[in-house]
């Protein structure tokens, strides 16, 4: 399937989906089901088991959300979309978790384009920050791919990167920063983080 071939059902039944979850779950669902596109269906499928469902109902719907993102074509666009259903899903099982994400971070090092290497990385590591063991499986890789690039979006992803390098990997912080390309918002960034320094 064409990644980029999104049509306004595509769009209109995420947001029926949006609609329906409070008040019609188990509809909600049956519209999730139908919509066409992976890249919405797995963001609907998302959300419902995010508000509805015993634990095994949810845990079964962000799996199938996960095997959706999985039959798009560009390897961005599954990490991408996959860190949806892993947002919500890893609190519930982090050991199920880690296993997508290492199987995700696989897939996004064989993304040739270091931008979108580095976008999907960055991506699916901001959905999972607030778990110090998922990021560790994430960080390494999106060092490599913020490295291996240039240009003020890679400065960008820098930037937002750093509070999760600190997080998990504060040896690389370093390497990274003086990566960023010179300027006022290097300056900056040197600046907001020497003042977070012990004095």
């Amino acid at each position: 399937m064409n990644d980029d071939n999104i049509t306004s059902a595509d769009v209109g039944g995420r947001a029926r989906v949006d609609m329906l979850i409070l008040s019609a779950p188990s509809k909600a669902l049956e519209v999730a089901r139908a919509i066409r596109h992976p890249w919405y269906r797995c963001q609907s499928l998302s959300k419902v088991a995010e508000h509805w469902g015993t634990l095994k109902q949810r845990m079964d719907i962000f799996l199938e959300a996960l095997d959706v993102a999985q039959t798009q074509t560009d390897i961005n666009r599954i990490v991408t979309v996959s860190a949806w259903p892993l947002k919500v899903m890893h609190p519930l099982a982090t050991d199920i978790a880690s296993k997508y994400v290492i199987t995700l971070v696989n897939q996004a090092n064989n993304e040739p384009h270091t931008l979108r290497r580095a976008n999907a990385l960055f991506t699916l590591a901001a959905a999972l920050q607030d778990s110090k063991l998922l990021l560790q499986l994430i960080m390494p890789s999106l060092e490599r791919a913020l490295l291996g690039g240039h240009g003020w979006r890679i400065d960008r992803l820098i930037r937002f990167t750093t509070d999760m390098v600190k997080n998990s990997m504060p040896e690389v912080l370093e390497t990274l920063v003086a990566h960023h390309s010179e300027g006022r918002k290097k300056q900056l960034l040197i600046a907001s983080l020497n003042q977070l320094k012990p004095t």
